[in-house]
């Protein structure tokens, strides 16, 4: 699924006809915005790319992800991961862009970091930061010269290009501080497994891929784990039980069908797991208090 997400980008997004490096132990390309306008309005699309991608920008612009709206003008960079699902616009003729697309392989390299817990790709939320002229330019040199070793035919290159692509994440995580007091964990936590789970679990949901079980035991059983620990690990962090955060992401997901698709509530139903149509509608109309065609109709 993975690899079919990332020919799925290059045929819906690239226009060079191109793919990326071959030879590295993960996905990574450097690309120009002059390459993602083969179709504008698939950027519009509200979706998740199959990647973590770090976005040095000039000009306004405007992210959606869930019911936020981010919008940015001037000079920016901005982390996206494989979690979020987002859109992106521009109006701006001027609009100027580079994009360094990694896959966890690629970041990871051999060490057991996990990339989750690095803060601007943390909680599933679009990190941006703005910049001045001076750190534009700054991230500007480290961009370019990503760029001219990934063209090169320097053998220990991928090494070269993970390490110049951290300098980029360390540079922009000490432009805030109120990131300099978080220390990321050396393994994933349990939790975390869990919310990537989950993500994967709702990845492309449609009626020809429904959702295959929204039950506690079924992600304690894949994590290993049993449903007490699960809980454990997850109300520490949260305040939540399993069962209170896969109803939420039933409800995300359902009002995502019901906004973005023209799928019939019977439909939608059905992608989520529910045998019945007014199972559903009565569990969405528990969790928000009004009914999913009241939600599409507003």
């Amino acid at each position: 699924m993975y690899n079919t997400g990332i020919n799925n980008f290059y045929d819906q997004y690239v226009n060079d006809g191109r793919s990326a490096e071959k030879r590295f132990s993960g996905h990574f390309d450097f690309l120009l915005w002059e390459n993602l306008q083969k179709d504008v309005a698939a950027c519009a699309k509200f979706q998740r790319k199959p990647f973590y991608k770090i976005a040095l920008l000039e000009g306004e612009a405007v992210y959606h992800s869930g019911n936020k709206q981010i919008t940015i003008s001037g000079y920016t960079i901005v982390f996206t991961d494989p979690l979020i699902r987002f859109s992106f616009k521009t109006s701006d003729e001027n609009f100027n862009g580079r994009y360094l697309v990694c896959s966890e392989p690629f970041l990871r390299g051999t060490s057991k970091i996990s990339l989750n817990n690095w803060p601007v790709f943390k909680d599933r939320n679009i990190y941006t930061q703005s910049l001045s002229s001076e750190q534009y330019a700054e991230l500007l040199r480290i961009f370019n010269e990503i760029q001219h070793e990934y063209k090169s035919d320097y053998i220990f290159k991928e090494e070269l290009i993970r390490n110049r692509v951290f300098d980029v994440i360390h540079y922009t995580q000490k432009l805030n501080n109120s990131l300099s007091d978080f220390i990321p964990a050396q393994e994933e936590s349990l939790e975390n497994r869990f919310f990537k789970l989950i993500e994967n679990a709702f990845f492309n949901i449609s009626k020809e891929m429904p959702l295959e079980d929204k039950s506690p035991a079924y992600f304690a059983q894949l994590l290993l784990t049993s449903v007490d620990q699960l809980n454990k690990a997850l109300k520490k962090l949260t305040g939540k039980t399993t069962q209170t955060i896969i109803h939420e992401r039933i409800i995300e997901e359902a009002n995502i069908l019901l906004k973005h698709t023209n799928y019939s509530v019977k439909e939608i139903a059905w992608c989520l797991h529910f045998q019945e149509t007014s199972h559903f509608q009565n569990f969405y109309k528990k969790q928000t208090g009004h009914t999913p065609l009241d939600f599409r109709n507003n």
